[in-house]
Parts: C-alpha cells; structure tokens; sequence
C-alpha cells in the first residue's frame, strides 16, 4: 500500500506543475483520468501462470494521460497502473524542430512458480547447504516454501536538440534492475533456487545530418552487465560442496553510421550502414572459490581465468528506383562478421569443452526485389535472394601441439559452408470494389558441402538441422471481402513444408498449415459483432538413435495442433448513456509424440498424447455509463481459466527414487480466476 501511494503521490506531482503551467500559458490540455478499485478470486495451487508477466489483485488500479501543447511546445504523460508491480510511467515533452526529452520508468514481474519447495538452507544466496536434519532429505512436511519470482525494472531517459538545424545531437542513459529467485538445473534431475541480482547500465549517444537529399547518422551505444553472484555453491547429497559458474559480468560496445541519399536518377534512394560491436568478459576460477573435486576424475584445467572476447563487423546497403514507369525495385546486400577469439577451455590440456564451440562465422546476403503494375489494378511481385555462411574457427594450441598448423576446424565437422537460395512470387488484385486478392509462393533451397555419407546403421554423424541441406516450398492465400456495406470477412492461408536431407539424430522434415478468418458485422443500432477462428498444425518427423540394441534408428514424430476462437459484441447505447462490451475467447493446443518402430528391431517404445496441451478461456463483460461526455463509469468482469497437461508432470515427485529432487517449479500451472473490478473516468 505504501508503495501505490508514493508511486500516486509522485505522478501527481508531475502532473500539478504542467497543469499550472498550461493555465497560466494558455497551453492547449487534453487527457484523461481513470481510477477505481478491484477484487480478485483465484483458485490454484502454485500456478503463477495467471500473473506471468503482470500484477493482478485487491486493490487500487488506475490510468492517467496527459497532453499540452502550445505553440510548438508540446508535453505528454502516461501512467499506467501506478503502484502496482507492472507499473509504467512515461514523460515527454520539448518544442518541435528545436529539442525533445523522454523520462520514462517501467516495472515487469517474471512469477515463474508459487510455493516452490527446498530443504536447502541459505535459500535466496549462492550458498546452498544440507540441513542438519536427515528426515528432511525424505519427507517435505519441513521443507521451506518460497516464490519463484524476479522483478525487472527499467528507467532512464534521453534528451535531444536540433537547434532549429538540420544537425541534431541526443544522449539517453537507462539502468535495468533484476531481483528474484529463479529455477535452475545444477545438474539433471536436480533442481535448485537460483538467486538473480543483475543490473545493466546503457548510454547511447547519436549525432547527425538530415537534409532534404541527404542524411548521415552516427551512433554509439555503450553498456555494462553486472551480476552479484558470479557463481553458486551448492552441497550434494553426500554434502559435498559443488560448484556451477553463473553469468559473469560482461561490457558491450557498438559504433555504427548510416548514410542515405534521396531523390537520385530513376526516383533511387541509396541507403549504407555499417557497425562494429565488441562483447568482453573476465572471469577466474579464483574469484568462485573453484573447487578440484568439481572436475573429472584426474581431470586439470589448462587454464585459471576465462577471456571472452567477440567482434561483430556488419555491411548493408541497399537501392530502392523505380526504373520504369510501373516497375519497383529494391537490390541489396548485407555482410556481417562475427569473430569468437574467447578462450578455450579444456581438461588435461586436450581437446576439451568448447574446443569446436567458439563459432566465426561470414554471412553474405544479397537479393532483389521487383514489383510491376498489370493491368486491372493488379500487381505482380517477385524476388530472389542468395544468402552464404562460411563457419570457422583456428585451430588451438596445446601441451603437446603449441604451435598448430596452419588448418582451420569448423564448429560442426561439416559442413564449413551453408549457401540459400530463396525465390519467391506474389500476386495482388483489388479490380473489385468488395474483394482484395493475393497469393503468395515461397522456395528455398540450402546446400552444404557437407562429405559424409548417409548410413543410418554404421555412420552416426550429428548435422545440426539449422545447417543441414535443405528445401522448403511455402504458399500463402489471402482474401479481403466486403460482400455488404456493414460485413468484412478476411481470410488468410499458409501451407508449408520443409525437407532436410542426410539429418542424423535430428529434424528431418516437418510440414505447417495454418488458417485464419475473420468477420466483422456492423449490426442493427450500430452495434459490432465481430469473431475470428484460427487452425496451426504441425507435424515434425526427427531421427532418433537407441543404445538399446546396436544403435537402432528409430522415426520420431511430432504432432502440434492448435485452435483459436474468439466473439465480441459493441453495443454502444444500448439504452439512454449506456454501452455493453463482451468478449470470448479460446485456445486449445494438443500435442503428441510418437516412437515409430516400424523397422521391427526393438521392442515397443512409448507414445505420448499428452505433450504441451493445455486450454485457456478468456471472458470479459463492461457495462460503460456516460454522466456526461466528460465524466463516465465502467464496471467489468474477467475471467480466465488455464488447464495445462504434460507427461512430464504427470505423477509429479519433489523426491525421486534415484535420490535426485526437484523444487516444484512449473508443475502445477492451472488455475481459475474471477476478476471484477469499477473505473471512475473523466476526460478533460
């Protein structure tokens, strides 16, 4: 409570001086006030998933706009659910063609579980020990109840001037703020509370040069990562401290500038950007108390402290002319470097962890796009774009090779380099008053210069799918109609399937249809009834190797499928200075995966039905009353119902059989929720 009174308190005290400001100048205000109360009734466990990304409860809500303008000076505020743990204020204000500021604070709660469980003690720190009791490793009467939650804050401001010029200049500053306790997996099947204490500061500077043909921009962004706790130490069953390394603190840099030119031969307008980025971090096993036992038996790091250090170099141009009279055209090409010169880490001075993992990469992309005007007021499209990616990385030193040979390793063996090909057509037609038109097709095709040869009984080699060749065909179908005056229908259809070739232990295709309509009807007394229904299916087929028996390949199939739809209803004086809203909608997704083993080799494997289902309904109901055109009323009810079901929750346990334990983070995600809340408004 003392919090949304401050908070009231605060937005108040920027509104009174530019309301007073306003009168006393003749500024031109506009705006309004809302302000209420609201009850809420939630029946769940656990679940968080009805405040995920927002604070709904008892209490006070309110919403709070304010405009002033006078001459060319001009000054706006916004204030959303001030108090409240999802609050949002935002200031701006200046003359225009001269200078601008922006002040803005914004909260965001992340609830990811509610009554979580732990036996652990120093729960909320990095340091997590045993209890002195043993019974509380076997039972969870005792253990402690706690909240998964991290609240994320981020306020800052910018502040710009023209002069009246076509030069201008402009500075902002923002902190970002995390606190909270987040899940974390040590390791499997053991679950612990992570405790998150970030906090980022970002400066961003601009200078440039807008002209009437010509533009220029240069821009320098700064920014700096810390976090409290750079690892965590947690003890074991057998109560043996254990470490787990956490997000180290890490500076950011950029410097990029952009030029344009306008009105060039052929109506052209060249556009070039360019930019250069370093990523960095320091961090030492020093600094985290590293303990031997951590590592593999016998096992030697050849390396104290870790240097992170990646450059991102980027390209980009582009040309946008019309040629002829009815033809446009865009052609442009991008490049962007990214070089991984971070240190390598491995044990016993060999080939270790991230020995193949610190990926360089080239990425050209060049392509085309044209758009003609035919006859009948249709337009035809078409494009073409080639994209290239060359993945290295050197060869590093060690004990018994210092001085490497000149060769290059490549992050996935094969392949080093990945070549797309993209085309794609498009057709729109509005000839027709009541119909607009267009159908789209899409085709890619990706080629590897991966060697090896597919044998799925005697070459296990993993192709990671996002570089695996690969074509993929897609159609799309859209359809605007205005059949009546008072009706709009509009259609949308997507067909898409994708093809992997030579995938081990991976996606090998997967196909996609999705459907969408719309209707919208002006009815009798101007009321609007409007609905949608929406269909996504997909289907994923994947290679699967079993060590069961002689590494046996076996299909794995996917099913998503997805639902959607919704009804509203606007009536707006219903009876005299009365106005109804309703609305309703649903969500249904049904997932399955299936183990298909049809090569007959082993024995049955399990189907499951339940995979991400869930189903979600949302209603809500305003009865609007009008005192006057000014002063206004609203009582409305929300509700929210969430069943989510996956058989990897299914017969949940805190204490597994194995002696691994879990802290019941997301498990129980259902829940029922009433809300009814009255809102006093009044617009000045």
């Amino acid at each position: 409570m003392i919090k949304k009174i401050s908070t009231t308190l605060l937005v108040l005290s920027l509104v009174a001086p530019a309301v007073a400001v306003a009168e006393g100048d003749e500024f031109d205000v506009w705006g309004f006030v809302e302000g209420g109360v609201q009850g809420v009734d939630i029946s769940s466990n656990n679940s968080a998933k009805f405040v995920e990304y927002r604070d709904i409860d008892d209490g006070f809500i309110g919403t709070l706009q304010l405009d002033a303008l006078k001459d060319t000076y001009f000054f706006q505020m916004d204030a959303v659910n001030p108090g409240l743990d999802d609050q949002a204020i935002d200031v701006k204000g200046g003359s225009y063609g001269s200078f601008k500021y922006n002040l803005y604070y914004d909260e965001m709660p992340h609830n990811y579980s509610f009554n979580a469980k732990s036996f652990y003690q120093g729960l909320g720190t990095n340091r997590l020990v045993l209890p002195d009791d043993p019974e509380l490793l076997t039972t969870t009467d005792n253990w402690t109840i706690f909240d998964y939650a991290v609240q994320h804050k981020k306020y800052g401001g910018e502040l710009g001037f023209s002069l009246r010029s076509p030069f201008y200049v402009s500075a902002g500053v923002e902190r970002r703020e995390q606190e909270g306790t987040r899940p974390f997996s040590v390791r499997e099947n053991i679950e612990v509370p992570l405790p998150v204490s970030y906090e980022t500061d970002n400066l961003n500077l601009k200078t440039g040069y807008l002209g009437e043909n010509i533009s220029v921009a240069l821009t320098g962004y700064v920014s700096s990562f810390e976090n409290d706790n750079k690892f965590l130490l947690w003890d074991n069953l057998a109560g043996d401290p254990q470490n787990a390394v956490l997000d180290p603190d890490n500076d950011f840099s950029k410097l990029a500038a952009d030029f344009s030119w306008r009105h060039l031969p052929l109506k052209s307008t060249l556009a070039v950007a360019g930019s250069y980025a370093n990523l960095s971090n320091s961090f030492s096993t020093n600094d985290v108390n590293f303990d031997a036992a951590t590592l593999p038996a016998g096992g030697v790091l050849n390396r104290t402290t870790f240097e992170g250090d990646i450059d991102y170099l980027t390209f980009s141009t582009a040309v946008v002319s019309m040629p002829l009279e009815k033809l446009d055209s865009k052609l442009y090409y991008n490049f962007v470097e990214k070089d991984n010169d971070s240190s390598r880490i491995s044990y016993n001075l060999e080939e270790g962890d991230n020995f193949k993992e610190l990926l360089s990469y080239d990425k050209h992309t060049a392509g085309i796009d044209l758009g003609y005007r035919l006859p009948h007021r249709t337009k035809a499209y078409a494009g073409y774009e080639y994209e290239n990616i060359e993945r290295s990385t050197p060869l590093p030193a060690f004990a018994e090779n210092p001085t490497p040979p000149e060769v290059e390793v490549y992050r996935y063996d094969n392949p080093e380099s990945t070549t797309n090909n993209t085309l794609y057509a498009k057709l729109k037609n509005n000839s027709l008053d009541w119909l607009t038109a267009q159908l789209k097709y899409k085709h890619l095709e990706r080629d590897s210069d991966y060697t090896g040869i597919y044998d799925p009984y005697n070459n296990f080699g993993v192709i990671r799918f996002d570089a695996a060749n690969k074509s993929m065909d897609e159609v799309k179908l859209g359809f605007e109609v205005h059949p009546l005056d008072r009706l709009d229908v509009g259609l949308d259809l997507t067909y898409q399937i994708n093809d992997y070739d030579n995938n081990r232990e991976t996606i090998t295709d997967d196909e996609r249809k999705n459907v969408y309509l719309d209707v919208a009807w002006r009815a009798y007394k101007k009321a609007t009834i409007s609905a949608f229904v929406g269909f996504e299916f997909t289907d994923t087929e994947a290679n699967r190797i079993t060590e069961l028996q002689d590494d046996t390949v076996y299909a794995h199939l996917v099913d998503d499928n997805f639902w959607t739809y919704g009804l509203a209803l606007h009536v707006p004086d219903v009876v005299d200075k009365l106005s109804l809203k309703f609305s309703w909608q649903y969500q249904k997704s049904d997932g399955s995966i299936k183990f298909d083993n049809s090569l007959g080799v082993i024995g049955p494997l399990v189907n499951i039905d339940e995979s991400d289902d869930y189903v979600k309904k949302t209603f809500e109901a305003k009865a609007i009353y009008a005192f006057d055109p000014k002063l206004s009323l609203t009582v409305g009810y929300l509700f929210e119902q969430f069943d989510y079901s996956d058989i990897a929750f299914a017969n949940y346990q805190f204490i597994l059989p194995t002696g691994d334990f879990y802290s019941g983070a997301y498990f129980d995600q259902n829940y029922r929720a009433n809300v009814g809340y009255v809102l006093l408004a009044y617009k000045f």
